[in-house]
């Protein structure tokens, strides 16, 4: 998103499992974050971002724009990543350090270096603070600092900021005492995950996406209702879902196409749980798809699957407008048969996943080239393995 485990572990990292997992070995991605229509990934070994798929607003950040690039493209700058993080049009990632970089589109600031102007290559985050988590959206970013304080930047149309202002092309403080241990960004909204457990969210909340029983849009974060203590929070478009202490999934937001993965196509003002009984360590919201991974290792979708982002049967049927339907799933399916994984991100209308031997696949959507097989266009094959990327040139 664009994207967990007991000791955290965020969706772009990647993540040892309570199953003992080792290392991923040298040369091989350690993580992985889908965008919109776009993917990047981070190497084992070095660190040094990768991307590709759609790089029209050099959201690829490898120096060009308006590009297709199907394969693995390295990201300029040769900096080592600590995270990565894909959303609508653009990037961001952090670096050792806590330094925060972003590249793409930045027409409300979301790359926040003080302008507007967008970039093919990361451009560092103005401010000089430094972050342990962050997390982009549709037009806005925001992060955690070390000590845990919550800072965006980017459009405030609906308040997605956390605080009552406008557009900031820079990093701003949102307005609360609280401190969080994680953060993720929707689309014009954002939730964090309160030192104490307690989800709080803020900014647009048409569909009860802010988990605050009403449907009004709020500036500033609100508790989410349910009384519920939480390790792990994903958004996007318009639905949220977070990993409960104990390893029960939550949804509530838009239930169209099944997003809540509760059984029904209803909005929820409130947290709902997802059916199945799965305890899961890693959960990632896509703009019309979720996808968890549970702490043994099974890989579970659910939501609309009109271009096999599912990775999995679908039984069920969603429709899309007038005369367009497509196969959908309100509950979780087993997806990606044969594969063990240990992380996953859910995109736009793509999946990608890294396997325990840090392989990455992807599968979906690849009118971008955002499945990374070299090729645009229907992915024919459910769950496609990422090419390892090229040997990167000696740093100048």
């Amino acid at each position: 998103m664009r994207r967990l485990l007991v000791p955290v572990c965020l969706v772009a990292f990647a993540c040892s499992s309570e199953k003992g997992l080792g290392p991923v070995p040298p040369g091989s991605f350690a993580g992985i974050a889908t965008g919109f229509r776009h993917t990047c990934a981070l190497l084992a070994d070095t660190t040094i971002g990768f991307c590709w798929g759609d790089n029209a607003v050099g959201q690829g950040g490898n120096g060009v724009m308006s590009t297709i690039d199907s394969n693995p493209m390295a990201v300029s700058g040769f900096r080592a990543f600590t995270q990565i993080d894909g959303g609508q049009g653009h990037t961001c990632g952090l670096v050792t350090g806590g330094a925060a970089y972003c590249w793409g589109i930045s027409d409300d600031g979301a790359l926040g270096n003080d302008t507007t102007t967008r970039s093919a290559v990361p451009v560092l985050v103005a401010g000089g603070l430094t972050f342990k988590q962050i997390s982009t959206g549709f037009n806005s970013t925001c992060a955690l600092t070390q000590a845990g304080t919550a800072y965006c930047w980017g459009a405030n149309d609906f308040g997605q900021l956390g605080r009552d202002t406008t557009a900031a092309h820079t990093p701003v403080a949102v307005e609360t005492n609280l401190t969080f241990t994680q953060i993720t960004v929707g689309q014009y909204y954002a939730c964090a995950i309160a030192t104490s457990g307690e989800a709080y969210c803020w900014g647009v909340n048409t569909f009860g996406n802010l988990g605050t029983t009403d449907t009004t849009a709020h500036a500033g974060p609100r508790l989410v209702a349910g009384g519920l203590h939480y390790r792990a929070i994903a958004a996007a478009s318009y639905q949220t879902c977070a990993i409960t202490t104990l390893g029960a999934a939550y949804c509530w937001g838009a239930g169209q196409f099944g997003l809540l993965g509760n059984g029904s196509k209803d909005d929820h003002r409130t947290p709902t749980q997802v059916l199945g009984g799965h305890q899961y360590s890693t959960i990632s919201v896509g703009v019309n798809h979720t996808c968890g991974l549970t702490v043994d290792l099974f890989l579970y979708c659910w939501g609309l699957n009109d271009n096999a982002q599912l990775a999995g049967t679908a039984t069920e049927t969603c429709i899309l407008g007038p005369a367009v339907s497509a196969p959908c799933s309100t509950r979780p399916i087993l997806s990606a048969r044969g594969h063990v994984f240990r992380a996953v991100s859910a995109g736009g209308f793509h999946t990608c996943a890294i396997e325990v031997n840090g392989g990455a696949f992807c599968w979906g959507a690849n009118d971008r080239g955002q499945v990374g097989n070299g090729q645009t266009g229907a992915n024919v094959v459910p769950v496609t393995r990422v090419p390892d990327p090229p040997p990167l040139p000696p740093a100048s």
